[in-house]
Formats: structure tokens, C-alpha cells, sequence
């Protein structure tokens, strides 16, 4: 259960764990002191987002005065560009961070989640749009130049691509020796991990989207890499049809990852098989 469960303010939540280091450095001006609201959280937008149905992104509390309440949460945003902010909620704050970050993925989300409540209306849900819900709940974006890296990560291969590969894991403490060096890196898109990483625990799990990049993504700046990340994320999803169900996502145990627990600097960390467990491999039908 994530800390501050009745959403007291934190003005220190960044340093809560390693895992809001990215945060750090998108918040870096905003200096609040409280509850920034629905306009402080819009004003870290560099510039408009325009959603598909061509209007401008907004965000209005969840309140009395939210306009349109017959609609649901999805179709609001997809109609009229209105997200819909419960203005003092870890949660809800920690979504609207991931739109600054992602806004074109965060747009083709949806989208997909409209085209999936069309085809089947009513509470049962399609495999579509688990994973689109497991991608934006729990999603950690697994970049990465090197492929075998991903391939690894997806077999589970636990030791091979935390610890053998670990000099080529980057943070901006400076885990990596230099980023000259750096191949692959971690970034959170699923806002349910940051509100979980709160008080991150052993089990603490999440979904890895694994994307190759080219040799020069990790020579850019964060905030560079972020958008970078944003087109390449969206045009995976949309070319591969990824999301169709949940096969593309891989669990993830998150606090295995170089750089976001102090315990995994010790190699014996890894061995805990109940945390990073190896990959079921299913026998083939005779």
C-alpha cells in the first residue's frame, strides 16, 4: 500500500525513492508548496496538446464542476479533451506528470480504449484493453541499443541483464561511468509505480515494454530522451499492433533495475528466485 494514503502533501516526495529521479528533473522550477492543481500541471506542458477529436488537452477537477458528468472518463477525453483531476491525489497527480511526458501515447491510449469500448460496450473488458490498462497503470518503457538486452529481459535472464550488463545502466546520479557507455535504461510510464514507489517492497512488479533505439539516443539529454521515446512508443504501438492483448508486456521486478534500490548494488540481491523469477517455460503439446 503506497504512502500517504489520505493524499496529505509531501513537498519531499521526490525523495522518496530513486525511482522519481526522472521527476526530479521535469519539476525541477516548480518549487511547490502544495497541491499544484489542475493549472500548475498544465503549465509544465511546453506547449499545447491536441487530442484526437481536435481539441486542446485541459484538465478540470473532479469535482461538482466537471462538465459533461454523463460521461465516462475515456470518452471525456476522447470527445472533449478533458481529463479529469482529482486535484489532491497521488494517483491522479502522477497521471497527469506521465501526459506531460507522453502526451502522443497517452493520446493513442484513448483512442484504443474508444475503438475497444465500440466493439464490446458494457463492464466485460477485452484483451485489448487489459493491456492498454497494464501498459498505462504499471508500464516501464525498457529502451535499449543493444537488443539482446530486451531479449534477456524478456527470458527473465535476471543476471545477464542487471548485473553483467549493469556498467551499461545509466541514472542521473551517475550510475553509469559515462554516458558514452550507457545502452539501455529504464523509464516509468505506468503512474501506478510512482505512486507505488511510495514505499517500494519486495513483489513490487511492473509491465516492461522493451523498444530498441539507436546508438545515439543515450547521448541526449532526459527530457530529450523522453520525447523521443513518446514518437517511437506510439508508432510501436501502432505499427506492431502490440496492444492487442497482454503477450508484449513482460513482468518486471522494479526494484532489480541498476540505480533504483541501494540493496541491488550487492550481487546476492539477484537471488531471491521469489522476486526475480525464472521464465515458465511451457512444454509443447505431443
Amino acid at each position: 500500500m503506497a504512502k500517504n494514503i489520505n493524499n496529505d502533501w509531501d513537498s519531499h516526495f521526490l525523495e522518496q525513492s530513486l525511482i522519481f529521479a526522472d521527476l526530479k528533473l521535469l519539476l525541477e522550477q516548480s518549487n511547490w508548496t502544495d497541491w499544484p492543481g489542475s493549472q500548475g500541471l498544465l503549465a509544465l506542458l511546453d506547449k499545447p496538446v491536441i487530442l484526437s477529436s481536435g481539441h486542446t488537452l485541459a484538465m478540470h477537477p473532479q469535482d461538482e464542476t466537471l462538465p459533461f458528468p454523463d460521461m465516462g472518463y475515456e470518452e471525456r477525453v476522447y470527445k472533449k479533451g478533458i481529463i479529469s483531476t482529482r486535484e489532491q491525489n497521488w494517483h491522479d497527480l502522477f497521471n497527469a506528470l506521465i501526459w506531460v511526458l507522453f502526451p502522443q501515447t497517452k493520446i493513442l491510449l484513448n483512442s484504443l480504449h474508444i475503438q475497444e469500448l465500440e466493439r464490446q460496450p458494457g463492464k466485460k473488458r477485452t484483451p485489448a484493453r487489459d493491456a492498454i490498462t497494464h501498459l498505462d497503470e504499471s508500464g516501464i518503457i525498457i529502451a535499449s541499443s543493444n537488443p539482446t538486452y530486451l531479449q534477456a529481459l524478456k527470458d527473465h535472464q535476471w543476471q545477464s541483464v542487471f548485473l553483467q550488463a549493469r556498467s551499461h545502466w545509466f541514472s542521473k546520479d551517475g550510475f553509469s561511468e559515462s554516458r558514452q557507455q550507457q545502452s539501455i535504461g529504464a523509464f516509468v510510464f505506468g503512474h501506478g509505480m510512482y505512486e507505488k514507489a511510495f514505499t517500494p517492497f519486495i513483489g513490487f512488479t511492473g509491465k516492461a515494454y522493451c523498444l530498441e533505439v539507436d546508438d545515439n539516443f543515450f547521448q541526449c539529454d532526459k527530457m530529450s530522451q523522453y520525447k523521443k521515446l513518446d514518437q517511437l512508443l506510439s508508432s510501436d504501438i501502432k505499427t506492431n499492433n502490440s496492444l492487442a492483448d497482454s503477450s508484449y508486456l513482460s513482468p518486471l521486478p522494479i526494484l532489480g533495475i541498476p540505480g533504483w534500490a541501494k540493496e541491488n548494488e550487492s550481487p546476492e540481491y539477484y537471488q531471491n528466485t521469489n522476486y526475480f523469477r525464472p521464465k515458465i517455460r511451457h512444454k509443447a503439446k505431443s
